[in-house]
């Protein structure tokens, strides 16, 4: 979908407020610095450790999209994995920018990379877009209003399965990794007794399986994230029907002071099966102690 569609998108569905199609066309316009640099041979850096990649493509794509977003809405606050600016408070509208997500599929020549841009407005979930540049595919939702697919250049509502049992369930996990990234929460999903589990990329197309009522919940094993891998997901996600929360069943607070998220998060379908997801893993860990 070109940009130029973006902006005359409307249908007796859907309408977007201005916010959306601004940040949609600037994820457009990242994407064309991701596909340039995509399948190619570039310098990669390491942050906290060898599983932890960046490259000159997350940072092109974020220095656009920062410098978008700043002249677009030039009140708001940004948060971008990239930068380490950060937001002189969370009271009014930040948007959270996840620039390329999976930098690790995107390295392996993978198609599962995202762009993730979401807008938190006094400390609520408000709007959510995520493009996928490889696959041609958009997700994006405001709150009251619904969340959509467009693919193919067809116009979707998402809508979650009603699955509220574990051992019913379709788990979405990670494509496999580096050898030696092990995480021990893992062995404790395992445990869970989903009925089979599919593999995807970015967290963006992780929920975007359960959103579209493919899949039914996610266990994010990785305590990496960061606010700007759950906030425009979580605001899909919801208006889908889904939830989403911390692996102790609390709710995500984008208000406080650090960026990242100190526990690992989870997402299903409907909230009895994200409670018993959480009554489980709690019972798991107070025989295993593992996370």
């Amino acid at each position: 979908m070109s940009i130029q569609s973006v902006e005359g998108l409307r249908s007796n569905e859907i309408e977007m407020t201005p916010e959306l199609k601004t940040v949609m066309m600037l994820a457009e316009q990242a994407g064309e610095v991701l596909k340039k640099y995509h399948q190619t041979s570039v310098d990669v850096e390491y942050k906290r450790d060898e599983f932890d990649p960046v490259s000159i493509a997350d940072r092109e794509s974020d220095a656009l999209l920062r410098a978008g977003i700043a002249k677009a809405f030039p009140d708001d606050e940004i948060l971008s994995e990239e930068s380490p600016l950060l937001p002189a408070s969370y009271e009014g509208r930040v948007w959270m920018v996840d620039p390329l997500d999976d930098t690790k599929g995107y390295l392996a020549g993978r198609d599962t990379s995202s762009i993730m841009i979401g807008l938190l407005d006094k400390g609520r979930p408000t709007l959510g877009a995520i493009y996928f540049p490889f696959r041609d595919e958009w997700h994006f939702g405001e709150a009251g209003k619904g969340s959509y697919r467009i693919k193919d250049g067809e116009i979707t509502r998402l809508r979650v399965r009603e699955t509220t049992d574990v051992e019913e369930s379709v788990l979405v996990g990670r494509n496999p990794s580096a050898v030696g990234d092990i995480r021990p929460i893992e062995e404790a999903v395992a445990q869970l007794g989903f009925k089979s589990t599919v593999a995807e990329g970015s967290v963006g197309a992780k929920t975007g399986l359960i959103a579209a009522g493919v899949a039914d919940a996610h266990v994010h094993t990785n305590l990496k994230a960061g606010k700007w891998d759950t906030l425009a997901a979580e605001v899909i996600l919801n208006e889908a029907g889904g939830v989403m929360c911390d692996i102790d069943g609390k709710p995500l607070d984008y208000t406080k002071a650090e960026s990242g998220w100190n526990r690992y998060f989870m997402a299903a379908c409907t909230p009895e099966l994200l409670r018993q997801m959480t009554v489980k893993l709690a019972e798991i860990n107070e025989q295993t102690h593992s996370f």
